[in-house]
């Protein structure tokens, strides 16, 4: 078996590992990169593997793990896409999401002539992701199911969000039976909604993430944090902005909130969930209550998940409304990088005003906007217009859906069969190398941190 690394390499985007068998090739995930422009650009690439990829398998649906497989559709692939029926469920919202946003990015460069292309062409459309999710067929956690000759797969959980998933790929070579595991996005079992991943497992090879690699996140201070960020920004009459990713971090975001407010830990100001995208994938949450920790929970969260605790924000016009609103107020809006969606409109309208604050709860790629505000960007260039920075600036690790460089040294810790070899990826290049010495003194296993197109031979 071979693994050829073509995303995700020594970066956090792009998710998308080559698996050739026997003749016969697979994905491990198709994610569409984000970030910088020079990183954008390999969405618009032909892939040249495109005819050989007989099927896709995808861990999870966050758009940097699925967000390229209209691509691959509108390119003429064909056949069958593999998930948890929860990230079926998710990607119905999701891709659709993606194409419109894609069609309305074309539009707008048409419209104020700002693209170099003439015209400026979306890298896909709806018509795309539609033909792209009648591609998709669920497999259950812990069923194997074959879905190459000699190839067989099963998902566990990953504790990431919603239908996320270790995935496990068992072949035979050399007449000995090997399982090679890939981590997808691990949680780390901190979440107060999804169940923690799944430990103890066997395996010959391994892919491992690497986002938080060369870091221990806190998370035991984290609601009081939020509660501090809240009660300081609403107490002198401003508006606090938290970009959050609409899949995951939002709905952790509002259990803690209706937990603060049921503590009395925050005053009542009103909570606002402006992402269309966010409040239909909260309703898909408490649609897949199987993987909930509801037995866990000493409060009833479905009402966290649910209005009138927070008032949901669908129409354009309203999300003017707010933006405009001097009320104040905690507004939860989309995308967690500022890579795009309605917080942008936000952020033009409050980031002047020193008794407004923007709260980042998440990882923030390198190059993006997010990442640009948090390290201290006086001003901020947003839809052609520069932008000073008066608002209030604050960070809270601790939501992360990530686990950190502990929760992956204790779960690969936990494997009951010796590694032959570990592969490092999803990470920045500290963050991976970082985590590469720490695995270096636990396993004997060969370590490696591939480059973007390295390919590896499994023996």
């Amino acid at each position: 078996m071979k693994l050829k690394f073509l995303g995700a390499a020594r970066t956090v985007t792009g998710s998308q590992t080559l698996v050739s068998h026997n003749g016969h090739s697979f994905l491990v995930d198709c994610g569409i990169f984000q970030g910088p422009k020079a990183i954008r650009e390999l969405n618009w690439q032909v892939p040249e593997h495109l005819n050989k990829v007989e099927a896709i398998v995808l861990t999870h649906a966050h758009l940097d793990h699925s967000g390229l497989l209209p691509r691959w559709v509108k390119l003429g692939w064909e056949g069958k896409v593999y998930c948890t029926p929860a990230t079926f469920d998710l990607l119905q919202i999701l891709l659709i999401d993606a194409a419109k946003l894609q069609e309305e990015d074309a539009r707008f460069a048409n419209k104020t002539k700002y693209s170099n292309h003439k015209p400026a062409l979306p890298l896909y459309e709806e018509k795309d992701a539609l033909r792209a999710l009648s591609c998709l067929e669920t497999i259950e956690y812990d069923e194997w199911a074959e879905i190459q000759p000699g190839v067989s797969i099963q998902f566990l959980r990953a504790g990431h969000i919603l239908g996320s998933a270790i995935l496990q790929v068992a072949y035979t070579q050399e007449e000995e039976s090997r399982i090679v595991t890939f981590s997808g996005d691990l949680g780390g079992g901190h979440s107060e909604i999804i169940k923690q991943p799944s430990s103890s497992l066997e395996s010959t090879h391994l892919v491992v993430e690497s986002t938080y690699g060369d870091r221990i996140v806190d998370t035991s201070h984290r609601d009081l944090d939020l509660a501090s960020a809240v009660n300081k920004v609403c107490r002198r009459g401003g508006t606090l902005v938290v970009p959050a990713f609409a899949l995951g971090r939002t709905q952790d975001l509002l259990v803690s909130l209706y937990q603060l407010k049921a503590s009395k830990l925050i005053d009542d100001f009103p909570i606002y969930l402006d992402s269309p995208m966010a409040n239909s994938v909260t309703k898909v949450y408490l649609s897949n209550q199987s993987e909930l920790l509801l037995e866990h929970q000493d409060l009833d969260f479905l009402k966290a998940l649910s209005p009138p605790f927070f008032t949901p924000v669908v129409s354009t016009d309203d999300s003017m409304i707010l933006c405009m609103s001097r009320e104040p107020k905690v507004v939860i809006s989309a995308s967690g990088m500022l890579q795009g969606g309605r917080v942008l409109r936000h952020l033009v309208h409050k980031l002047r005003d020193e008794n407004n604050g923007v709260l980042f709860v998440g990882f923030q790629g390198e190059g993006t906007k997010g990442r640009v505000l948090l390290e201290g960007a006086k001003t901020m260039r947003i839809y052609h217009e520069e932008i000073d920075v008066e608002a209030e600036i604050f960070n809270i690790a601790g939501y992360s859906a990530h686990g950190d460089q502990s929760d992956i040294l204790g779960w690969v810790g936990s494997f009951r069969s010796e590694l032959k070899s570990i592969f490092i990826n999803h990470g920045e290049v500290e963050a991976g190398q970082v985590l590469a010495e720490k695995l270096r003194g636990l396993s004997s296993a060969s370590i490696f941190t591939p480059v973007m197109g390295e390919e590896f031979k499994l023996s």
